[in-house]
């Protein structure tokens, strides 16, 4: 079978835009670390979530976010439904990442990974890098001693399992992830969208979290667990129009040349003030300021990134 191949270098490239690769102190780096049978959905969680926000329409560039499979020269990881990964970086200075991710696998394979990992997990931590426990990488970063006294985000079906390992924690139940101290636990699954979108909101800024909402189509926000009911007693999910997903990819596609708000209210069969409310309602701002937001973050990448005048990239 053939290793899955992951990181930017190892991706090729069809940029719509002749821009070099952005230089890292301009990205958002991510470190993740992989144990034996560790979920693919988890994985494919952080970086479909880190190549949406990566660019602008649906290019798979790689402006503003970077990611790399942290292990030595060769190593392949493979995934609980049997694909294997190939690490990228040979265990980087930890201070390269704002944050590093660790995939926990299957229980009985947690004693399969090279030591180098754990010790890695403990550096990045006495660096001050933040750490996420992802599944059963809370088992890992409990085993690590990083979890001591800490509240922790574990699926349901683990739980007993985790009490009997590391006794005495106290455990959340209403979230998707809980973070203290730079040590961060998550439940799994898709509970790792939600969190990736806040990562990308905090460090991109509310037009990038709205590209990877709108084109993964993710549930509402409100990091609310899958195991706890809506205070509402509804329906969890964010009321979702597939047309503001399509002004969304028109908006960022096009960013040269955007439409007029009428003209596009017009082109998704909407009336102008509609539109705009809806708009609003869903990405969180209006629609212009979405448009300023996404032209100003393409300026500050091409001031950084090329070497084009301050003229033409106006």
């Amino acid at each position: 079978m053939t290793a899955m191949k992951s990181g930017p270098a190892n991706r090729p490239l069809t940029p719509s835009w002749a821009f070099p690769v952005a230089s890292q102190q301009n990205m958002l780096n991510i470190g993740i670390l992989l144990w034996p049978s560790f979920p693919l959905m988890s994985f494919a969680g952080i970086v479909e979530s880190l190549r949406h926000a990566g660019d602008h329409g649906d290019n798979s560039e790689f402006r503003y976010t970077r990611w790399e499979v942290i292990g030595a020269p060769g190593a392949l990881t493979r995934s609980s439904c049997g694909i294997p990964v190939a690490a990228s970086a040979d265990y980087p200075a930890p201070t390269s990442f704002h944050h590093i991710f660790v995939l926990g696998g299957l229980l009985r394979n947690l004693d399969e990974a090279p030591h180098r990992h754990t010790d890695y997990i403990r550096s990045a931590h006495r660096a001050g890098v933040p750490v996420y426990g992802v599944c059963t990488g809370s088992f890992v970063l409990a085993g690590t001693g990083l979890l001591d006294g800490k509240p922790v985000c574990i699926h349901p079906y683990h739980r007993e399992h985790f009490e009997t390992a590391f006794p005495g924690h106290q455990f959340v139940t209403d979230s998707d992830y809980h973070g203290e101290n730079g040590v961060t636990t998550v439940m799994g699954g898709v509970c790792i969208l939600n969190l990736m979108r806040q990562l990308i909101d905090q460090h991109l800024g509310p037009d990038r979290a709205a590209k990877v909402e709108h084109q993964m189509t993710l549930p509402d926000p409100d990091h609310r667990s899958a195991f706890t009911a809506p205070r509402d007693g509804g329906t969890s999910l964010r009321p979702y129009d597939p047309r503001i997903q399509r002004a969304l990819v028109i908006l960022d596609s096009q960013l040269a040349e955007a439409p007029r708000i009428s003209a596009l209210a017009h082109m998704l069969g909407m009336s102008e003030r509609h539109f705009q409310r809806l708009f609003k309602a869903q990405v969180g701002c209006a629609p212009k300021e979405y448009i300023i937001e996404t032209k100003l973050r393409a300026a500050i990448w091409m001031l950084r990134n090329t070497r084009r005048s301050i003229t033409s990239i106006a």
